[in-house]
């Protein structure tokens, strides 16, 4: 592992799986393998993706095979729990099929020089598109978002997947919460460290190359990502959750992000190919954040 901002770091990885492309993951992990004190591969897939056997020839590399989809943030939190028990003074969250510039944890780890930051995360460009993200601060107005070129921005949210997390403000913050299962799981962290007084950093001096596997289209000047049905249930469920009962927003951006979501059921319905699924999906996601039915989706509830 390479000397990190002080010599007694340790940072450890961990990177949840679920039925990945074997060829992406092989860049992921080699792209952090000697940036890591350890890297946890937490499989997410139904019944145990047992190719990872191939990563067992690295020495530090711990493979927990959940044996089914037990949620993003429940498999987060496995091996956080983890890294927490061997002493970890940062830990790394990453998707499958993130891939890592060789000093990527060396450049990253300045975020941490400044007081009471709870967690930073860079920009990334989609290998598919070649687009590049962009970071969301916070106003009186709401969220707004940025587009840095370099530099260091305190921000309000960051996606998971490359984000380094203090291990030191875990036991204030709390870990990441598991009934939403997927979707804004992240975003929910972010927002309870800021309210608890942390920073979130996002660092526009580092970016990562990502797969971002969904497509998007263009209404007017907004790109919409389209999702799979499944997967626009959660992302309104949670939103509608997150913005009618829980106290990690403001009560103003509480309404923005409701009005939003809202707005997001029309706008799906009418991008997708699949209409009546779609809406079947996202009414469901509707119901159920209203009535705080959270955890994994029953097909029969």
């Amino acid at each position: 592992m390479k000397e990190a901002l002080f010599k007694h770091d340790k940072v450890y990885a961990v990177v949840v799986t679920f039925y990945p492309n074997l060829e992406i993951l092989s860049q992921c992990i080699k792209s952090l393998i000697n940036q890591c004190e350890k890297i946890y591969l937490v499989d997410n897939t139904p019944g145990g993706f047992y190719k990872l056997e191939i990563f067992k020839n690295f020495n530090n590399i711990e493979i927990i095979y959940l044996k089914d989809n037990y949620g993003i943030a429940y498999a987060q939190n496995v091996g956080i729990k983890k890294a927490l028990e061997e002493n970890a003074d940062y830990i790394l969250l990453s998707d499958q099929d993130t891939i890592y510039p060789v000093d990527f944890v060396e450049k990253m780890l300045e975020c941490f020089r400044e007081e009471k930051v709870a967690a930073c995360g860079p920009l990334f460009v989609d290998l598919n598109s070649g687009d590049y993200s962009f970071f969301v601060i916070k106003t009186r107005l709401g969220f707004k978002r940025i587009y840095p070129k370099h530099g260091k921005h305190e921000v309000f949210q960051l996606i998971a997947s490359g984000t380094i997390i203090n291990a030191k403000y875990l036991k204030d913050t709390g870990l990441m919460m598991e009934d939403l299962f997927i979707d804004w799981v992240d975003m929910e962290w972010c927002w309870r460290a800021v309210k608890k007084g942390y920073k979130i950093i996002g660092n526009a001096d580092v970016t990562i190359k990502h797969y971002h596997g969904e497509k998007s289209k263009k209404l007017l000047h907004k790109n919409i990502t389209l999702k799979n049905p499944i997967r626009i249930y959660y992302t309104i469920r949670n939103a509608i959750y997150l913005s009618l009962h829980s106290k990690v927003l403001s009560p103003f951006k509480r309404v923005l992000l409701l009005y939003k979501t809202l707005r997001n059921i029309f706008l799906y319905s009418i991008l997708s190919e699949n209409r009546i699924e779609t809406l079947k999906y996202a009414f469901k996601g509707l119901y159920h954040g209203i009535t705080k039915k959270l955890g994994k989706l029953n097909e029969q509830s």
